[in-house]
């Protein structure tokens, strides 16, 4: 697919967007120096390592500031995509099949092990007991790094009963060059973060003013539910305009340095923006940088690539469970008598190959794919 000619979104292209595919599978797997950078910040998380440093607190400020506003947007996309190709009463159970199984392992095989494991390699006095305790805290997430799929549950649901309801909504596009629209690309797209930002900021305001108690936040997960909608809708829009589709798949300079230059001044000089700003800001450089990363990655994927097939597919298994391998392995780390970012890149490698190699493993397996990664065997055809 090259977004500079006339074959942008040719009926072959609308059914699969490698480009977008690959850009989700990234988002996905900077989920590994994420998690790992938490081990290495001050502050307490589920492992961490004897020595700590800051630079760790910006580093996963930085990833997070971005990776999954992007990643709501691309499943916002490919969500309005496929309800052009289905119908609900397909569209529905196909995306339930994809994330039930593989939320369902997560939340009660591999976050529960996980913990026990840790307490059992740290020489915790009474593991069962404190198990259960970390098991039952009020202020926990019971589904931990699995909170993206309880919420992608939520929009599924949500897409698919608009669709019932307004059956239009399924099939509408709007056709057409859109100049107006393409000529204030850039204005647009910045105007759009600052929207996004305002979201943002009043989603932290319901949390702040107590709108939303406990339960909402750590249970339901409506923090990020509320934080990320617009950046869903916002994906789903943008695949019904392909005119702003595909100009949005275009790099452009102008967008990336705003976004480098916002982003810059939110993660390493909070303190010079005003705290209500600091949301609004975050907006616009998440935007841009999502836009520089995807006019980037559309410029050199043109089609399938064998590589991009391959990461695609692992990014998911990858994702469950790269951080129960961060958590086990720190404390193994941590005895080595190494720098801490040797330690931390070491940490990464390790999360990366092995869940990678345990991805390889379930591939050997259909029931095991479909469990972990949502996959249902392919139906035979009849001879």
């Amino acid at each position: 697919m090259n977004p500079a000619d006339g074959t942008f979104r040719t009926p072959a292209e609308r059914a699969r967007r490698h480009d977008l595919d690959a850009l989700r599978a990234v988002f996905l797997l900077f989920g590994i120096p994420y998690h790992a950078s938490l081990t290495a910040r001050p502050g307490p998380w589920i492992a961490n390592f004897h020595d700590r440093s800051r630079d760790f607190i910006q580093l996963a400020d930085y990833l997070h500031l971005f990776r999954m506003p992007g990643f709501y947007m691309i499943a916002g996309y490919f969500a309005a995509m496929l309800l052009q190709k289905r119908p609900v009463a397909s569209y529905l159970p196909s995306r339930l099949h994809r994330l039930v199984p593989p939320f369902l392992a997560g939340t009660f095989l591999l976050v529960p092990a996980m913990h026990i494991l840790l307490l059992l390699e740290t020489g915790h006095p009474d593991p069962i007991a404190r198990w259960w305790e970390i098991m039952t805290m009020a202020d926990r997430n019971p589904f931990e790094h699995l909170w993206f799929v309880q919420v992608l549950l939520y929009y599924t649901a949500a897409l698919a009963g608009l669709a019932w309801l307004f059956p239009r909504l399924a099939h509408a596009e709007l056709r057409g060059e859109q100049r107006a629209l393409v000529r204030w690309f850039i204005p647009l797209t910045l105007a759009t973060g600052l929207v996004l930002g305002l979201c943002g900021l009043g989603s932290l305001q319901l949390e702040r003013y107590r709108y939303l108690d406990n339960f909402a936040v750590n249970f339901l997960s409506a923090r990020y539910a509320l934080d990320y909608l617009p950046w869903f809708l916002l994906g789903a829009l943008l695949q019904r305009i392909p005119a702003l589709d595909r100009r949005f798949a275009r790099f452009s300079w102008i967008l990336f340095l705003t976004g480098l230059a916002a982003s810059i001044a939110v993660v390493f000089y909070p303190r010079a923006i005003p705290f209500l700003w600091r949301p609004v800001i975050t907006g616009v450089a998440a935007i841009c940088l999502t836009q520089a990363s995807l006019g980037a990655l559309a410029h050199f994927i043109h089609g399938e690539r064998r590589w991009v097939k391959a990461l695609v597919s692992a990014s998911f298994v990858i994702y469950l469970f790269h951080e129960p391998l961060i958590v086990l392995a720190t404390p193994l780390l941590d005895l080595l008598p190494i720098p801490l970012w040797p330690r931390f890149i070491l940490l990464c490698l390790i999360a990366f190959f092995c869940s990678y190699g345990i991805w390889k493993l379930i591939k050997l397996s259909p029931a095991l794919r479909y469990v972990f990664n949502g996959e249902r065997p392919k139906k035979r055809a009849k001879t």
